[in-house]
C-alpha cells in the first residue's frame, strides 16, 4: 500500500508535474521506433544474511553455473540474452573476486563498486575509497583496458545515502561524488530510493551540480540532451520510480527493485516504459535501469529463474518485433555510453555506442585467479605483472591463439603481433600448462623445454618447464605441418 515511509512528499510532487509528458510520450511511442536500452545493477553482497562460512562461496557458484544457463536459455529461444553489472562492496570480501573475473570473462556481465560507510570525513573517505581501489585493480576490477589500464568505474552507495543524504547516517561527506569523480568514478545509479535519500528529481539521466556543500547536493540538476557533451555536474542515470494503479490487487510504488515476491511483470515493463528516462531530445533511446540484491537466495527466481525467464519472453516478445521496439541489453558501463554518445549527437542503434566512451572492462580479455597488476590489456597485447603465486595460478584469456596458461607464473605477456609469449617463473623454475586454440602450434621456445606436446591436430595443451625468463613463439598450423618437438 501507499505510505508516507516511501517519502512520497520528496518525489510525489515531480512525478505530478511530469504527467503530461508521459502521456505525450505514449502517444509517441505508437509513431516511432523506440530503443529500449535494459540493465540490471546488483547490489551484489554475498555475505548478507548469511548462516554459514561457506555461503557466500556457494552462492558465487549457483551463479556462475545458472546465469550461464539462463543466458544460453535467453539465446536460444529469443537470440540474445541479458546482461547483469554486479555492484561489488569491498566488505563482502576479495576471496570472491576472482570468480567475478570469469563470470565477466564468460559474457555475463560486468563489475562496478557498490560502498557502505558511516561516520566519514572528506579525507577518510578519500583513504579509505583509494585503498578499495587498489585492492580491486590488484585484481584487475575498477580499471579501464588500453595500453595503460585507469581506475574507472561505476557507483552505487551503500543504503542509498549518496552525498550523506540520509540525515548523517551511513555517510557524512556532503561533497561525495566530487571525491568520487577525482577518483575515476564516470557515474552513479544509486537512484531511485523511494525512501528518506530520495532525490526530487526522479526518472532521469542528469548531472547534479548542486551546492556540494550541503547534504544531497544531486537532489536536482541539469537533464543530460544532446548537442551537450559533457556538462558540469556528475552524471546520474536513475531508474523508474512510479505509482503502478495496475499492480496485483492494490497500486504499489513503482521502485526499480526486482525481487522474487516482486518481479519484472507485464504490468510493471510498462510503467518502466512510461517513465521514459532518456537523454533529452533523444526518446527513442530510453533506458530501463533496475536494480536487486541478487546475491540472496530468495531472488534468484526474479533473476534467472522461471520468474526471470517470463520476464525476458515478455521484453523479447512484445518489445523487440523491431517495428515499434527494439531490445538492446546493457550492462551499467555500456548504458553510460550509449547516453554520452546521445549527448554527442550520435544515431542510429544504441548497442552500436556500447564502448563510445568508456573501454571494455580488462576481464572481457582475461581472467585470473591470483592478484597482479595489470600493465596492458588490449585486443592483441596483455601485459601482467607481479603475479601472487602461492600455489600455481590460472590465466584464462582470448588475446591472440593462447587460451589458457596453469602454473607457477610471476608474469606473463602475450603479444600477438609479434605472436610470441614472455613468462617469468615463479621460482628458478616451474612447470606450465599452456592451452592454445586449434590450428596454432608452439614453434620455437627459448629459456625454457617442452615436457609434453598435443597431437598434431591441435586444440591442445603444451606442459613446459621454464627457467627465471622464459620466451615462446607460435604459428597457426598448415597442412602436413610438423609439430615442435
Amino acid at each position: 500500500m501507499l505510505t508516507f515511509k516511501k517519502r512520497l512528499d520528496l518525489w510525489l510532487p515531480t512525478y505530478a508535474l511530469t504527467a503530461a509528458a508521459r502521456v505525450y510520450g505514449r502517444i509517441r511511442r505508437r509513431k516511432q521506433l523506440t530503443h529500449i536500452v535494459f540493465l540490471i545493477c546488483d547490489h551484489f553482497e554475498p555475505r548478507h544474511g548469511i548462516k554459514h562460512e561457506k555461503q557466500p562461496s556457494e552462492r558465487l557458484q549457483t551463479w556462475r553455473e545458472q546465469y550461464a544457463r539462463f543466458q544460453e536459455r535467453c539465446r536460444s529461444s529469443f537470440g540474445t540474452a541479458p546482461l547483469h553489472t554486479w555492484f561489488y562492496p569491498p566488505h563482502h570480501g576479495v576471496e570472491h573476486l576472482a570468480s567475478l573475473s570469469e563470470m565477466v570473462f564468460d559474457g555475463m556481465g560486468e563489475v562496478e563498486l557498490h560502498y557502505h560507510h558511516d561516520g566519514d570525513t572528506a579525507q577518510s573517505l578519500t583513504r579509505d575509497l583509494k585503498n578499495t581501489l587498489a585492492e580491486y585493480n590488484r585484481w584487475g576490477f575498477l580499471l579501464s583496458s588500453g595500453e595503460r589500464p585507469r581506475p574507472e568505474f561505476g557507483f552505487i552507495h551503500g543504503d542509498w545515502a549518496l552525498n550523506n543524504s540520509c540525515a548523517g547516517k551511513y555517510c557524512g561527506v556532503n561533497n561525495e561524488t566530487d571525491i568520487l569523480r577525482d577518483l575515476g568514478c564516470w557515474g552513479d545509479f544509486t537512484m531511485p530510493s523511494a525512501n528518506n535519500c530520495q532525490t526530487r528529481k526522479i526518472n532521469s539521466v542528469y548531472y547534479a551540480n548542486g551546492d556540494a556543500s550541503r547534504p544531497k547536493s544531486h537532489d536536482w540538476g541539469h537533464d543530460a540532451q544532446v548537442g551537450t557533451a559533457d556538462p558540469p555536474g556528475f552524471f546520474m542515470m536513475q531508474g523508474p520510480l512510479a505509482i503502478n494503479w495496475q499492480a496485483p490487487g492494490y497500486p504499489r510504488i513503482e521502485n526499480a527493485s526486482l525481487t522474487s515476491d516482486n518481479w519484472g511483470r507485464p504490468d510493471r515493463i510498462r510503467k518502466w516504459l512510461d517513465c521514459q528516462v532518456h537523454v533529452k531530445r533523444r526518446p527513442d533511446w530510453l533506458f530501463v535501469k533496475l536494480h536487486s540484491h541478487g546475491a540472496i537466495e530468495r531472488d534468484f527466481d526474479a533473476l534467472f529463474g522461471e520468474k526471470a525467464f517470463e520476464m525476458h519472453r515478455v521484453l523479447n516478445e512484445q518489445y523487440n518485433n523491431g517495428r515499434r521496439y527494439r531490445l538492446h541489453y546493457a550492462t551499467a558501463r555500456q548504458a553510460y555510453n550509449i547516453a554520452k554518445a546521445a549527448e554527442a549527437g550520435k544515431g542510429g542503434i544504441p548497442s552500436d555506442w556500447l564502448d563510445y566512451r568508456i573501454p571494455r572492462q580488462p576481464h572481457s580479455f582475461y581472467a585470473l585467479d591470483a592478484p597482479h597488476d595489470l600493465m596492458h590489456c588490449t585486443g592483441d597485447r596483455l601485459s601482467i605483472q607481479n603475479i601472487e603465486h602461492g600455489r600455481p595460478v590460472r590465466l584464462r584469456t582470448r588475446v591472440g591463439p593462447i587460451e589458457q596458461i596453469f602454473g607457477g607464473v610471476g608474469s606473463v605477456a602475450i603479444n600477438d603481433t609479434a605472436a610470441s609469449v614472455r613468462l617469468e617463473a615463479a621460482g628458478p623454475s616451474s612447470e606450465v600448462a599452456v592451452r592454445l586454440k586449434g590450428n596454432f602450434q608452439l614453434d620455437r621456445i627459448e629459456g625454457g623445454s617442452i615436457l609434453e606436446r598435443p597431437p598434431t591436430s591441435g586444440d591442445g595443451v603444451w606442459r613446459l618447464s621454464i627457467g627465471p625468463e622464459c620466451s615462446i613463439g607460435y604459428r597457426a598450423i598448415e597442412a602436413n605441418a610438423t609439430v615442435l618437438s
